[in-house]
C-alpha cells in the first residue's frame, strides 16, 4: 500500500529532463585495510578515515536532492557486512528518509558483502525504497513527464553467486528507457564466485544502460549501450586510488550521458620524491614536509610514500631497517601536528634504489629463468592459499603489477645480501 501511495505521488511535474544517480559500493562501517590504528596514528585522523565514507554517501544525498534526480540505482555493497552496526545501519535509514522526502525513488541491490538471506525484508526502510529480491525482477518507474523507465536485477542471498543471472534477464520491453543493475563481475573460468557476465550477453537484451557495482575501480566496459562501474564511493585501501564519487546520468535528445562527480573527502595517493645518499633522515624527512606543502591539496590524502635515489643507493641511516623505522617514526610525529594543515599523511614509505649492481652473468641467466616461472600468479594465489578469501588480500596481489612487485622486492633482497660479496670468486 505504502509503495502505491508512493508511486502516486510520483507524477509531481518537474518540467525538466531525466535524470539519476548511479552508486554502488558504500561499504559503511569498511575496516580500512592497511592503515594502522596505533600511536602513531592521531585519534582525530583515525576518526576522519572511518567517517569518510558517511561522509561521501551524504554527499551523494546532498546532490541528489539539490539536483532533484528522478530516482537512484545502488548496485550492491551498502554494508560492509551482512550484520550491520548500529551507526551504519540507522545512518543510512537516515539518508535515503532524506530522499523519500524529496520523493526520489531508490532501487537497491544487495551485493556480495551485504548478502541478506531473508532479502532484507527486517529492514525497516521508508516507502521509497525498492530492495530486489535473490530472482531476476524488473521493476518500473514512471516519470515526471510520462516517461516509463524499467530496472532489472536481483540481489545476493548468500556471499557467492556463481551462476550467470544475466542470461534471466528479459529483452528490453516496451519502457521508454529499460536499465539492467548487476553487482558482479565479466566471468573467469573457475573463479566464478561474483554473478559473471559478458559484455555481449549484456549488450543483446538491447538495455540502454547498465549499472555495475562490485569492481572499486571507475571503469566504462562498453559505450553504446554504456556498461559502467562508478567505483566505490570513498577509497579503502592503497589499490583504490584517486578520487571516488559517483555517476550521474542524464537524457540529451534521447540519448544517455554520464558525469562522474567525486564525493570521497579522503584519497589514497602514491607519491615518488627523490633524495640521494647524502641526505640523512633529518634531511629526508625536511624534504618530504617541503613536498607535501606544494603540492597544496584541498582534500585529505593518505599516501603511500616512494623514496627513489638519484645516485643509486642511501645514507646508511636511511637504508639499514632500524633507519627506515625511525624515519616513518619521525616523519609521522612531525606530520601529527601538521597533518590537518597539508592534507596529507604518509603511511607507508618504501624505497627504491636505482642501483646498477647485477649478479654475476651466470647468476643473472638462472634468476632471469625461475623469476618467471616463480613469480607467476598462479603460484601466489597457491602460496596465499585462504589468505585470498579476503577480498582486500585477493586484490592486492591477484595481478601483473603486484607479481612484478613482488619479483622486484626480491630482486633487492637477494643483491643486498649479496653485498660485500666477491661474486666473480664464489666457491
Amino acid at each position: 500500500m505504502r509503495e502505491a501511495l508512493f508511486s502516486a505521488s510520483f507524477f509531481i511535474l518537474r518540467g525538466r529532463k531525466m535524470k539519476f544517480i548511479h552508486t554502488a559500493d558504500l561499504h559503511l562501517d569498511t575496516p580500512f585495510d592497511g592503515i594502522k590504528n596505533d600511536l602513531e596514528t592521531p585519534t582525530s585522523l583515525w576518526q576522519t578515515l572511518k567517517n569518510a565514507p558517511y561522509k561521501s554517501f551524504q554527499k551523494i544525498i546532498d546532490q541528489a536532492v539539490n539536483q532533484k534526480i528522478d530516482f537512484m540505482l545502488i548496485a550492491g555493497d551498502v554494508f560492509d557486512s551482512k550484520n550491520q552496526s548500529v551507526k551504519a545501519l540507522s545512518f543510512f535509514i537516515e539518508q535515503i528518509n532524506r530522499l523519500n522526502d524529496a520523493q526520489i525513488p531508490v532501487l537497491l541491490s544487495f551485493g556480495n558483502h551485504d548478502f541478506q538471506p531473508d532479502q532484507g525484508k527486517h529492514f525497516d526502510f521508508p516507502a521509497n525504497v525498492f530492495i530486489f529480491p535473490k530472482e531476476v525482477t524488473t521493476h518500473e518507474l514512471t516519470l515526471h513527464d510520462g516517461k516509463r523507465v524499467a530496472v532489472t536485477s536481483f540481489s545476493y542471498p548468500s556471499q557467492a553467486v556463481t551462476t550467470d543471472l544475466v542470461q534471466d534477464f528479459p529483452l528490453k520491453g516496451n519502457a521508454d528507457y529499460q536499465i539492467g543493475m548487476v553487482h558482479g563481475e565479466i566471468g573467469k573460468d573457475g573463479k566464478d564466485n561474483y554473478a559473471p557476465f559478458t559484455i555481449s550477453e549484456m549488450k543483446s537484451k538491447g538495455y540502454d544502460y547498465w549499472a555495475l557495482g562490485h569492481i572499486h575501480k571507475r571503469s566504462e566496459l562498453n559505450q553504446v549501450p554504456m556498461i559502467e562501474y562508478p567505483g566505490d564511493i570513498q577509497g579503502r585501501h592503497k589499490n583504490e586510488v584517486g578520487e571516488k564519487g559517483y555517476l550521474l546520468v542524464d537524457d540529451q535528445n534521447g540519448h544517455l550521458n554520464k558525469t562522474f562527480v567525486p564525493t570521497s573527502t579522503i584519497i589514497f595517493s602514491p607519491m615518488t620524491i627523490k633524495v640521494d645518499e647524502n641526505m640523512d633522515i633529518t634531511m629526508v624527512v625536511n624534504k618530504i614536509l617541503i613536498t607535501l606543502k606544494d603540492q597544496d591539496f584541498t582534500e585529505l590524502h593518505l599516501i603511500n610514500l616512494t623514496l627513489e635515489s638519484q645516485t643509486g643507493e642511501f645514507s646508511e641511516d636511511v637504508s639499514q631497517r632500524n633507519g627506515h623505522d625511525f624515519l616513518i617514526s619521525n616523519l609521522q610525529r612531525e606530520l601529527s601536528s601538521q597533518y590537518e594543515i597539508l592534507n596529507a599523511w604518509i603511511y607507508e614509505i618504501k624505497l627504491k634504489s636505482n642501483s646498477k649492481k647485477e649478479f654475476s652473468n651466470l647468476d643473472q641467466v638462472f634468476w632471469n629463468q625461475a623469476k618467471v616461472e616463480v613469480f607467476s600468479k598462479e603460484n601466489i594465489a597457491d602460496l596465499a592459499g585462504k589468505l585470498f578469501v579476503d577480498d582486500f588480500i585477493r586484490n592486492e596481489f591477484n595481478s601483473d603489477e603486484s607479481a612484478n612487485g613482488l619479483m622486484q622486492k626480491s630482486e633487492e633482497l637477494i643483491k643486498s645480501e649479496m653485498k660485500g660479496v666477491d661474486t666473480d670468486h664464489a666457491d
